[in-house]
């Protein structure tokens, strides 16, 4: 049965830039032609010549409360204000109804960074012990901005580079194409600090003055900025008389599969992704009238996207083309959403935005890209393209004339569980893991950590500071000194559970151990074994493959390796760890070293970063955008400084034995790390029984939210409730009740706050309607592997559901909550529905309904 698409428009935008930091001046600038880029003060401390279109505007943060400000970081703050703009605009910034249900996805880059500014700058004296709190998350921004603008829609934060806010534009229109919600926000933020600045300025991709697409001296000319639109179903949108500025028709993602770096020289990722996202909206390119370029500026992507779109639009002679960036420079996370802005506010009055500084044009770059001034002509459908480090590309359709274009229909899919892989400290593959599980083996052998020389160093010079500052007795109480704290070196019993013993090649066809990170390794090692248990082999159809991946803290040693070489001269940084260290490196090597090509993007939402990919595919599976889809997540072992304050501050437990760590134990002290990966393989059911797969479960439903409580890390109650909404919302997209709920599978970490908001949200759904539901969590067992925990968990549930018995919870001896069931001895029981429950650092909340 065919489903008509939602119609999806934009009723809301927000912009800050190097050129304004509002609406109606940076279309003023626009129209005027001014360029953002200038001589760098910042960055001219310790590069020559260094140039830069940054945000130098006084922003008004006085609407947030006192001291607040001081506590978030750039990529925070602006993405909290153009939101805000967004949603003023929209006329639904004070409509408590419509924000409850309103989620929001951010873009970007390099979040979580300035906090850790000072150890990078070789200044300690400035580090804040609250900015690192609040803002030194990598998904922080997201937590932050939807307390301070009340969404509890859920959250999602999509690390892909350059594509990274496009790619959050249609994250939030698929959410209302799903039926999620009639509004999101997307925003894209991106400050730019001095690892990013020094990557590209060390790879000599710097234009000396300011870039000129696709004309004259190749260069980029690196920017800074932020942009939020909000999207809105078109019904809901006419019916309250919201202003409409523009309608998105689709949009698409693929890999090139090809280089971490540089671009396919055939251009097949990029031609991909326009023809997808003109199947997706029932287009013919001819219908296209104009193309807003990444247009970088540099030789290799100017030429490769002028390639592409030349084979996309083989018989369009017509087609206008141009490369804003040549406005305010690339800004990296948020460079599409402030594209797709300039677009939004120009084409109203027919002026098609030009190609700044456009001189004599480069070879191989032969279209008309709209030369130096501006073009008076009516457009409707405009594309809208971004390409990124590690082959990420994203293509957006817009329409200037919201319901001037038939929808576009898809036969709506089930989505099934086909394949499962895993990598953890007890089993190098699925069914070692389960083996161990299930014999309830207590005698896991914890890898010991030890810290390199130059963060130990780097940490005692730290932790000094913030004792002689008072930082600590302001965060921790006055009874709390760092002086007087345990510290993990002197700490013999302080291990963790680690992969040992792992032989790449026995598991693996192909393995570069030259490009391979730790985590990537137990990644790919997954991935294959999913792959192989559902009977998918690529066999050059890796596009209709896609790869979603959740990643909590990354690829750690490499960019432990590469903030290091900051030191003592940025100038000299090594570039060959810079793309490796980026949030979305690990899915680039697993899919250039399989030939995936399709859907592909990574969240870095942070802990059970994974169940937000496991969503986010279910979708793409379902809206038949895609045959198959690997969803994710991997984790590595890395004695990082971080590592090192959460043992500090007793986050995670020193122990040497793995029967300490205790999920929901009435003594609760802390967790116990985890290192390793767990992907699944998503398809339609019928799809996999063509193929003689097994189908292993089914995805039915799930549901998202998140608190608004997330700089009160104390407020409980609300956290619990608001978990508590996502599993109604999961129950309610199962089309099931609670009383249909055989088990539920926690997966909190096992410290004290986590383990009570999810037991709290778990008591007040079920209560008196499911009493005694069985209540397990099987994160003892391999350690708290952040990003995977929630899918490790899933892939012991499934195999509960084939032999309908349940083990028992390991370790744990008396549990902390005498109102719920937990499975304290292994038991027999008929399982039908499950409910999977989970939850990020930052108070983001999933629920997952699935069936055998």
């Amino acid at each position: 049965m065919q489903t008509s698409r939602k119609r999806v428009v934009i009723t809301g935008i927000g912009i800050l830039s190097s050129l304004a930091e509002n609406v109606a001046d940076f279309r003023e600038a626009l129209l005027n032609k001014k360029c953002g880029v200038a001589d760098s003060e910042r960055f001219s401390t310790w590069f020559e010549n260094a140039r830069a279109a940054e945000v130098l505007h006084d922003i008004d943060y006085s609407g947030l409360p006192e001291g607040l400000a001081d506590s978030l970081d750039n990529a925070a703050l602006w993405a909290y204000k153009v939101g805000k703009d967004a949603l003023d605009q929209a006329g639904l910034a004070d409509n408590a109804a419509s924000l409850r249900d309103t989620g929001l996805i951010v873009g970007v880059s390099s979040a979580g960074t300035e906090a850790f500014l000072p150890l990078f700058e070789q200044r300690l004296e400035d580090f804040s012990l609250r900015k690192a709190l609040f803002s030194g998350g990598f998904s922080s921004c997201c937590s932050s901005v939807s307390t301070l603008l009340g969404l509890q829609g859920g959250v999602e934060l999509v690390a892909t580079a350059c594509t990274a806010s496009p790619n959050a534009v249609g994250m939030a229109y698929d959410f209302i194409q799903n039926g999620k919600s009639k509004t999101m926000l997307a925003v894209g933020t991106e400050p730019i600090y001095l690892p990013t600045f020094a990557g590209f300025y060390a790879l000599n991709v710097m234009h000396p003055d300011s870039c000129t697409p696709f004309s004259g001296q190749s260069g980029m000319s690196i920017g800074e900025g932020a942009g939020a639109v909000v999207l809105e179903e078109y019904e809901h949108a006419v019916a309250r008389g919201a202003t409409i500025y523009g309608e998105i028709l689709s949009y698409a993602t693929s890999c090139d599969a090809f280089h971490e770096t540089g671009p396919d020289p055939r251009a097949s990722g990029a031609v991909q992704v326009m023809h997808k996202a003109l199947e997706n909206a029932g287009l013919k390119p001819e219908q296209i009238d104009y193309v807003n370029a990444h247009g970088t500026g540099t030789e290799a992507n100017d030429r490769i996207e002028t390639l592409a779109m030349k084979k996309v639009f083989a018989n369009h002679e017509n087609l206008l083309i141009s490369s804003t960036k040549s406005y305010f420079g690339h800004n990296i996370g948020a460079a599409g959403i402030v594209e797709l802005i300039a677009c939004l506010v120009t084409l109203p009055g027919h002026q098609v935005l030009p190609t700044l500084n456009f001189t004599k044009a480069r070879p191989g770059c032969d279209l008309d890209y709209v030369p130096n001034d501006f073009l008076d002509r009516k457009i409707n459908i405009f594309m809208k393209n971004n390409y990124a480090f590690g082959g990420n590309n994203c293509c957006m359709i817009v329409s200037m004339e919201p319901a001037s274009v038939p929808v576009s229909t898809y036969e709506a899919k089930r989505v099934a569980i086909s394949g499962i892989g895993a990598v953890s400290a007890i089993g190098h593959t699925l069914n070692e893991i389960l083996e161990n599980v299930w014999q309830g083996k207590q005698n896991v052998e914890l890898g010991g950590v030890t810290f390199p020389d130059d963060t130990l160093e780097e940490a005692k010079e730290l932790l000094k500071v913030l004792d002689e500052t008072g930082q600590c007795a302001d965060l921790f109480g006055d009874a709390f000194s760092f002086s007087n704290a345990t510290l993990p070196e002197s700490e013999t019993n302080f291990k963790t559970f680690q992969v040992t013993g792992l032989e790449p090649r026995k598991h693996l066809r192909r393995f570069d151990p030259r490009k391979a990170t730790r985590g990537g390794t137990f990644a790919l090692i997954a991935l294959c074994e999913a792959l192989e248990q559902g009977k998918r082999k690529i066999k050059r159809d890796g596009d209709a493959l896609g790869l979603i991946m959740g990643m909590s803290r990354g690829p750690q040693e490499t960019t432990y390796k590469y903030l290091q070489s900051l030191k003592p001269d940025p100038r000299k940084v090594r570039t060959s760890e810079f793309p490796g260290s980026l949030m979305n490196a690990i899915p680039t090597f697993c899919g250039i070293s399989e030939g995936i090509k399709g859907y592909t993007t990574t969240l870095a939402t942070g802990e059970n970063a994974a169940l937000g990919a496991l969503t986010y595919g279910y979708e793409i599976v379902r809206q038949n955008l895609q045959p198959q889809v690997i969803v994710g997540g991997a984790d590595e072992y890395f004695p990082s400084m971080s590592l090192y304050m959460d043992a500090v501050t007793q986050k995670i437990q020193m122990t040497a034995a793995a029967s300490d760590y205790q999920v929901y134990g009435k003594d609760a002290k802390g967790y116990v790390p985890g290192e390793g990966a767990c992907m699944l393989l998503l398809e339609d059911p019928q799809t996999a029984a063509a193929r003689g797969a097994d189908v292993l479960a089914e995805v039915v439903g799930y549901g998202k939210s998140c608190s608004n409580s997330y700089f009160d890390v104390a407020e409980l109650a609300e956290k619990s409730s608001s978990m508590a909404l996502a599993v109604t919302r999961a129950l309610a997209d199962a089309g099931i009740s609670a009383q249909e709920i055989d088990l539920v599978c926690g997966t909190s970490n096992g410290s004290d706050a986590h383990s009570r908001i999810e037991i709290d949200a778990i008591c007040e759904v079920f209560g008196e309607k499911q009493p005694n539901v069985p209540v397990v969590n099987y994160n003892a067992c391999f350690g708290f592997v952040a990003s995977a925990a929630g899918l490790l968990n899933l892939a012991v549930i499934i195999d509960c559901i084939k032999k309908q018995s349940v083990p028992a919870i390991p370790n744990t001896v008396a549990f902390f909550d005498e109102r719920v069931n937990f499975v304290r001895q292994p038991m027999k029981l008929a399982i039908k529905h499950v409910l999977l429950v989970g939850a990020t650092e930052g108070g983001n909340y999933y629920a997952l309904v699935i069936k055998e």
